[in-house]
């Protein structure tokens, strides 16, 4: 299994997505190169552009987002594509996994839905699907957490395909 991939990085391409009105994703992580299929349209959409991120191109946006000080931001908007994609790379970092796949393409109108694809530190693959209220509520309680040394410990278990084997 390759290195996990760092939170930070995934919230990094996440603010591009935003600043690009990206709303509908396939992101896959391949050996330090993410390559997320894109689309323009709410999900269930077609993805009709791909975009690459090697490790320089993370650390040119960091970069430019620390320049305009788009990383400092008084309103926490939970539900943002940044805060969710930080949130699953907290959550698979956590659990020691390392992230193979994040998308949203199964979402609707009615009931965003977020699927997580990792790779245990055992070999095991396990998806996760997140939706409705559990994609907030997971934000939140990884964001309460962050900053203190219980956030690597944290299991979300309040539904029972997430809870720790």
């Amino acid at each position: 299994m390759s290195a996990s991939v760092p939170p930070e990085t995934l919230r990094i391409i996440g603010h591009d997505l935003e600043r690009r009105g990206i709303k509908t994703f396939i992101i896959r992580c391949e050996a330090g190169l993410y390559i997320v299929e894109a689309g323009y349209q709410s999900p269930p959409a077609p993805t009709a552009i791909t975009l690459h991120y090697t490790l320089n191109d993370i650390e040119q946006l960091q970069r430019e987002a620390q320049e305009r000080k788009d990383y400092l931001s008084a309103v926490k908007d939970f539900l943002s594509l940044s805060r969710i994609f930080w949130t699953v790379g907290t959550y698979v970092s956590g659990r020691g996994g390392h992230l193979l796949s994040l998308s949203n393409n199964v979402s609707t109108e009615k009931m965003p839905s977020v699927n997580i694809e990792y790779e245990t530190v055992d070999g095991e693959r396990v998806i996760d699907d997140l939706k409705g209220s559990a994609i907030y509520e997971l934000c939140v309680s990884l964001y309460k957490l962050s900053g203190t040394s219980h956030i690597e410990n944290f299991r979300y278990t309040r539904f029972s395909a997430l809870q720790s084997h």
